[in-house]
């Protein structure tokens, strides 16, 4: 029996040492140039709306630095959009489950000796446990590898849409 099948979900990306320097060097670099500006505040006045600036744009900059991914799987459809802020959002891949080339576990080492055209890290952080992969074509490009974090909700509605062949593979017996 076919169902209709629904499912999304936000993950948020973990902050790694390299996320929390770029943040450290922005606001150094922002308060840097403020306090420049509010001492050259006292010669030029138009200084002190420079100032202001700086410290918007570390805040602006400090901020876009807060990623999160939504997995949406509509029937066969899964999209992945990353979310910057919670101001931006930008389409990663769209692509059907029947179209996967090749789906299961990640594991980087397998991952080292092929060649993609894109590879998107929409996972919380790659040391996770519950990381997911699948291949496919997507709209305007080659070969995409996704790695991804699944739910077992994810996980189920995606298994009941990839081809029948590649479940026997992967998962033993096709479901009825």
């Amino acid at each position: 029996m076919i169902r209709d099948i629904f499912v999304e979900e936000i993950v948020k990306k973990k902050k790694e040492p390299l996320d929390w320097l770029k943040i450290l060097a922005i606001l150094v670099l922002c308060l840097g140039l403020a306090a420049g500006f509010l001492f050259l505040g006292m010669f030029f006045p138009f200084c002190w709306v420079l100032a202001g600036l700086s410290i918007y744009f570390g805040y602006f900059f400090i901020t876009r630095r807060s990623i999160e991914f939504e997995y949406s799987l509509t029937n066969d459809v899964f999209d992945v959009d990353k979310i910057i802020a919670k101001r931006t959002r930008k389409r990663l891949i769209s692509t059907s489950c029947k179209n996967f080339d090749d789906f299961g576990r990640y594991h980087p080492e397998e991952h080292t000796q092929k060649r993609y055209e894109k590879t998107y890290l929409a996972c919380d952080s790659l040391k996770s446990d519950n990381l997911w992969y699948f291949v496919a074509k997507g709209s305007n490009e080659g070969n995409s590898l996704v790695v991804f974090n699944g739910s077992e909700r994810l996980l189920e509605g995606i298994k009941e849409q990839i081809p029948r062949q590649m479940y026997q593979e992967l998962f033993g017996r096709a479901p009825q």
